[in-house]
């Protein structure tokens, strides 16, 4: 079996390319997700160019859009900036209020800003998860398709908007999920992925191989596992993280994964014992 490990975040902050590039020179990390609209894009070319295999993670939470903000109206507030909340997307969403043609055309300026770069993405995902929502899940599988783009994180089930806390609206939610197609032909998506709802604490080696100790045992003997980290390591003189990426809640992230991941040498025994091999995207 292959296994990924990904770090979300790159291009929020330069917190993210220093944990990433460092832990990918320790034999970690080998892959990334650059958020497009990010103000650290950049970064992911340093990465690109020291083998870390980039996507790109979309995004129509937070921050601004790549395009005129006027041109995404149903995605953003009146200040021209996403809303910030998937509770907020989510009932505009399923009221209908979100106009698909908005999200298209700024998932594509993103994934064209990094295409600009020179960088040929090996993956899409997306904060939030939200390409997993119904109509959205096949408009990334045809992005991907359509930009040479082999792999699509896992969406998760349609359960995972429960844990959004408005049940008016996910009976609906739910009862249309089964209504649309949501594989498309040349993409591929891994089996399965770890580590995006792991509570401060708990994204740990141990607790992955645990994890994995069950999980293992329903997979084919070829298949690719992802996890989803977000390690982020600040230092003096760095510019304050932007305060449409909730800057309190995100740099807690960023340390408590990078603490999780500075021993290296016990992540990449827990591979060997489980018999997964490191690998990128690109290399699948």
């Amino acid at each position: 079996m292959k296994v990924i490990m990904n770090v979300d975040d790159l291009g929020v902050h330069p917190a993210v390319a220093r944990a990433a590039l460092w832990l990918s020179e320790k034999g970690l990390v080998t892959s990334a997700s650059v958020v497009a609209n990010g103000p650290d894009v950049a970064s992911a070319v340093r990465l690109h160019a020291e083998g870390v295999g980039i996507g790109v993670h979309l995004d129509i939470l937070r921050g601004r859009p790549v395009g005129h903000w006027q041109e995404r109206s149903s995605i953003v507030d009146g200040r021209g900036v996403f809303l910030g909340s998937e509770e907020r997307l989510f009932a505009r969403f399923i009221e209908g209020g979100v106009d698909h043609g908005h999200v298209e055309s700024e998932w594509t300026e993103q994934i064209q800003r990094v295409m600009d770069l020179g960088i040929q993405p090996t993956h899409l995902s997306s904060h939030g998860n939200i390409h997993a929502w119904p109509t959205l899940t096949r408009m990334a599988g045809d992005l991907a398709a359509r930009y040479g783009i082999g792999w699509l994180r896992t969406p998760d089930d349609c359960s995972h908007i429960s844990r959004l806390d408005m049940s008016a609206y996910r009976e609906k939610f739910l009862n249309v999920c089964g209504l649309f197609g949501r594989r498309t032909a040349g993409v591929s998506w891994p089996d399965t992925v770890w580590g995006m709802d792991e509570p401060l604490g708990e994204f740990t080696a141990d607790s992955f191989a645990e994890w994995a100790g069950r999980r293992l045992g329903t997979m084919e003997p070829d298949g690719i596992l992802e996890i989803c980290c977000r390690p982020g390591e600040t230092v003096v003189g760095d510019e304050a993280i932007s305060s449409e990426y909730d800057p309190t809640s995100i740099a807690a992230v960023w340390r408590d994964h990078l603490a999780a991941m500075e021993d290296s040498e016990t992540w990449l025994g827990v591979f060997r014992e489980l018999g997964l091999e490191l690998v990128n995207f690109g290399k699948l």
